[in-house]
């Protein structure tokens, strides 16, 4: 599926079911400081940028607050606005309002902070105030704490909004649409700071928002203060690391490898016996499988079909193994796998279902009716319910169909 150009985002697929209040009020509190302030308005010199914006000279630390309101233009505002309601939304029914609030103002000002620290640090602008460093207006920096927040709590999420220019619906994941604005900052920060080019953005604002944003949604995850759970930045570290440490235990036992010394060794009476490598490997398979990473106990699967073609694994273990491949697109080496559940579970509850996975694998995807006509015949004799018994006699249909 192509990337849209441009994604104007309306939420994302973790969204809470409670109506949030905060982010109204926010995106509220934005608009009218903006209209106020335009030129004409009786408040434009009380709320004009240069007195509420921490570009000011006299430099004043309530300013890092303020300038969160304040906006340049309606372009600025508009964007910052809906990256506010699409990355608010799910926040503030995740950590509640007024965590949600202290996230938000303590997110701006810490990115605000960010650049006059950093850009002071850099020292490439001697004799300019310190003041300079510093982000004038925009709740951009405020928008990037809730980036890296939502990044930490939820980093297999998916933004929704609407694809420019195609207008339609669509959504990118957290993780491209983070990664790809850290990358954007970056490159600008760099080229801002080596006089290749002069963005006018405050980039170390925003990479200090991100910052801080994923670090105390890290930090509340670590310390208790909210609730874990197996999809968040946290749980995948731990995912990796033990993904790291199962491989390198099929390493250690020889497999992964291509030449392997993995050799299946056949009796004179036809029973297998077992290699210490691919007891080894069983017992990563298991333990991935019990971490529930199924997409590595599939990779492990196939490496043990290297060496020991028939091996099976335990009914749960060896169904999910078969799930996973069939959903990785790996049709043949699923299609094998549930053939050896059939095999040695022919009564577990799930043999129905399996056979018509097995069946519509052979007859949709590898383009082999008379394997899945063959599979279907399991089904003689036996009493389907109406779901079951129309899939079959489509995949029967369809098997007349296609020539063997």
């Amino acid at each position: 599926m192509m990337r849209p150009m441009f994604l104007i985002p309306t939420g994302t697929d973790r969204d809470d079911a409670r109506k949030p209040i905060v982010v109204p009020l926010l995106v509220f509190a934005c608009v009218a400081m903006y209209l106020a302030g335009r030129p004409g308005s009786p408040f434009e010199e009380l709320l004009g940028s240069d007195r509420l914006g921490v570009a000011y000279i006299d430099f004043q630390w309530w300013q890092t607050i303020t300038y969160q309101f304040v906006h340049a233009g309606w372009i600025h505002l508009i964007s910052n606005m809906f990256f506010l309601a699409a990355f608010g939304i799910v926040l503030e029914g995740r950590l509640g309002r007024l965590g949600f609030l202290a996230l938000y103002l303590a997110g701006g000002a810490f990115a605000a902070l960010a650049q006059v620290w950093i850009g002071h640090w850099l020292g490439q602008n001697d004799g300019v105030s310190v003041s300079d460093f510093i982000p004038s207006v925009g709740a951009s920096g405020s928008v990037s704490a809730l980036m890296g927040a939502v990044f930490a709590l939820h980093p297999r999420a998916n933004v929704r909004g609407i694809a420019i220019p195609q207008f339609v619906r669509a959504q990118v994941s957290v993780q491209w649409m983070i990664g790809f604005a850290l990358a954007l900052d970056i490159a600008r920060t760099i080229l801002d700071w080596s006089g290749g080019g002069h963005s006018g953005i405050a980039t170390l604002a925003h990479l200090g928002g991100l910052l801080f944003g994923f670090g105390v949604g890290v930090g509340l995850m670590a310390t208790g203060i909210l609730k874990r759970n197996d999809f968040d930045a946290l749980y995948l570290f731990k995912q990796w690391r033990r993904r790291r440490a199962l491989r390198e235990a099929t390493m250690t036992a020889g497999l992964g490898v291509a030449g392997g010394p993995i050799a299946a060794r056949v009796r004179a009476d036809g029973a297998s016996v077992e290699t210490d490598g691919q007891r080894t490997l069983r017992a990563t398979i298991a333990a991935a499988h019990r971490e529930r990473d199924y997409t590595l106990a599939a990779q492990l699967y196939t490496e043990l079909l290297h060496s020991a073609p028939n091996a099976t694994l335990p009914a749960e273990i060896q169904l999910d193994v078969a799930n996973a491949l069939a959903q990785r697109g790996k049709y043949k080496d699923a299609a094998a796998a549930y053939t050896r559940f059939l095999d040695r579970f022919r009564t577990h509850p799930a043999a129905d279902d399996v056979r018509l996975m097995l069946a519509t694998i052979e007859v949709r995807r590898l383009a082999n009716p008379r394997a899945g006509a063959t599979t279907l015949d399991g089904f003689a004799g036996r009493e389907l319910d109406h779901d079951r018994q129309t899939i079959v006699a489509q995949l029967r249909a369809e098997c007349a169909r296609t020539p063997a």
